[in-house]
């Protein structure tokens, strides 16, 4: 259960917007607050001390607390991913910085390169920023991470931290995310409706998302076998991407004969994939069908079977989700609807 202190701060945070709309931007008094609270001035002043570490307020000595002015609030958000300049991340930036700034938020967009000491120290930098909202995309989500203290840091100091790509993460952080899961019995259930009966798959087990896909893999198709299945690291799925064959190959040679379809977690690696098919006189589509997750460039490739998400609607909630909680309030919750292209 909450210190009463905590409490108290999450109900005058909730009072703020309507106190501002109605013209009204001195608290009560200490003395007052703690009346109506049923508690001590101490107690009250520990929530107050939250309220102004969060730059929602201003205490001044003698003459009270005063909720700070709209145009005096940090309008800058955090974007943290593994690497801006990855093929999917530019239409996300460039999107996500429109929508927002037609609510005069700010984007800043910082690359981590999938390090979680770079991502620590933009996390830090955020919290010290007092930034209005700080958006995440993990990696290896699956895996403990320390950064969570950060994260819980920043929500102790009411930054509101939203995780994209992602149905993991710490207590307390919203969730921006296709369905993953029905996206993968989606995929799926097309594959075995073309004609295709035995599907391989390629997903990372250090991701939610990777994951999720292949629950819906497992519930989808008709006979489940483990043998068609290649688990990788993210580790691993850096070296595929970077051109190192050994996997691919070795899953190629081993698990792929006898198989129709393979369902493969993004672009880069169905790209990958495919080439390596070709390379040893496998013909995609006709011998085998490669599918896929993504919004990349990769997937427009004629010979690969890709699933999507709107990017634009993306934007739009992420935007949305964004102003609700600077300004204090309960966004809706949404998940972003996937659709198989072409």
């Amino acid at each position: 259960m909450a210190e009463k202190y905590v409490v108290i701060a999450n109900k005058l945070e909730l009072e703020l917007k309507k106190m501002r709309s109605e013209g009204k931007m001195k608290l009560p008094s200490e003395q007052s607050l703690a009346e109506q609270n049923s508690c001590s001035r101490q107690t009250v002043r520990a929530a107050l001390d939250i309220l102004q570490k969060a730059g929602l307020i201003d205490k001044r000595n003698g003459s009270g607390s005063y909720i700070v002015e709209e145009s005096k609030k940090n309008k800058t958000v955090f974007l943290i991913t593994e690497d801006c300049d990855r093929y999917l991340s530019p239409a996300l930036v460039s999107g996500l910085r429109s929508e927002l700034a037609s609510s005069k938020y700010v984007l800043k967009a910082f690359s981590t390169l999938g390090s979680s000491k770079e991502e620590a120290a933009l996390i830090a930098r955020a919290v010290s920023e007092k930034v209005a909202a700080i958006i995440i995309e993990p990696v290896r989500d699956l895996i403990p991470n320390a950064n969570d203290r950060l994260i819980e840091d920043a929500l102790a100091l009411r930054i509101p931290v939203i995780y994209l790509n992602s149905s993991a993460g710490p207590y307390g952080v919203v969730h921006i995310t296709p369905d993953y899961r029905e996206a993968g019995k989606i995929l799926t259930d097309k594959l075995k409706d073309s004609g295709r009966s035995k599907i391989a798959c390629i997903f990372c087990s250090d991701s939610s998302a990777g994951m999720d896909e292949y629950k819906g893999y497992i519930g989808a198709v008709k006979t489940f076998d483990e043998g068609r299945c290649l688990l990788i690291s993210h580790k691993e799925e850096k070296e595929i991407i970077s051109g190192k064959d050994k996997i691919l190959s070795s899953f190629i040679g081993n698990t792929l004969a006898g198989c129709d379809a393979v369902i493969c977690q993004n672009g880069m690696i169905a790209h990958h994939l495919v080439s390596l098919l070709n390379k040893s006189g496998i013909k995609v589509p006709e011998d085998i069908t490669v599918a896929c997750f993504d919004n990349g460039y990769y997937s427009s490739n004629d010979s690969i079977l890709s699933m999507g998400y709107d990017n634009d609607l993306l934007c739009r909630k992420l935007a949305k989700t964004v102003s609700a909680l600077a300004e204090g309030s309960t966004p809706k919750l949404f998940v972003i609807p996937t659709a198989v292209k072409g």
